[in-house]
């Protein structure tokens, strides 16, 4: 089995309960919209780019975006398109099922914007996603990574293994500021860049109770846009604006 087939074979392990696993999460996934809301309008389109069980896609479609949402594991693509059969939505949903690199490159531009959240981009030949992007992208067109940080591992340029559905999935171990200069830096502009669940993780996050975790995130965001803490926590957020 090649790398990819191992991530879709992993994440279709996982898809029937994949959202169940993230409801925890959800405080990571709203601050993710309010970065997305404050870009992308009506109209826009956008490519969601290993869109899982698309509850991205369908934030955005639901205010009138246009979304392409790719993604590797057909499993993932099912439940999205169970999810699409029972919505209203504003916007177009257009969905591919295979590598979301290879399929950037065949995808015909120009797009206002690329997202991807929760460590698609992990997963990825991040040289070829970004010359992809730049061709995808309209000048001005933005792109937003929510990827896995390296957090305290003192590994910096190096993978990390993350076992997901019964299966050893490689994921890039950079932090942010490397992740933009050896793969975006030539191309895009750095728009914004912060780091989440630096605190509001683990067995912190889940002591926490429900109601307070927005408020928290927005704390533990606003903390994680200190230079030094940025790829310290969870996650990271990389906001950049083709050139």
């Amino acid at each position: 089995m090649d790398g990819r087939q191992q991530i879709g074979t992993a994440y279709d392990a996982i898809a029937s309960a994949y959202d169940g696993h993230l409801e925890r999460d959800g405080w990571l996934r709203r601050l993710l919209w309010e970065h997305f809301d404050g870009i992308f309008r009506p109209g826009d389109r956008v490519l969601d780019a290993g869109c899982g069980t698309g509850l991205d896609t369908l934030h955005l479609a639901a205010r009138g975006v246009a979304v392409t949402a790719v993604d590797i594991s057909p499993g993932m693509i099912a439940e999205l398109q169970a999810k699409l059969a029972r919505a209203t939505l504003k916007g177009p949903v257009d969905v591919h099922v295979g590598d979301l690199t290879e399929l950037a490159e065949r995808l015909a531009g120009p797009y206002d914007g690329i997202i991807s959240s929760f460590a698609a981009l992990n997963t990825a030949d991040l040289g070829r996603f970004s010359r992809a992007g730049k061709r995808l992208l309209r000048p001005g067109g933005r792109v937003v990574c929510h990827m896995l940080s390296p957090g305290d591992s003192a590994a910096i340029d190096a993978e990390r293994t993350v076992h997901i559905g019964g299966q050893s999935v490689p994921h890039l171990n950079l932090g942010a500021d490397q992740v933009y200069r050896r793969y975006f830096s030539d191309d895009f502009r750095l728009r914004s860049v912060y780091g989440l669940g630096l605190f509001m993780r683990g067995a912190i996050q889940r002591r926490i109770p429900q109601r307070l975790l927005p408020l928290l995130g927005r704390l533990d965001r606003r903390i994680g846009r200190v230079p030094f803490l940025v790829s310290r926590g969870r996650f990271f957020v990389l906001d950049l604006e083709r050139r």
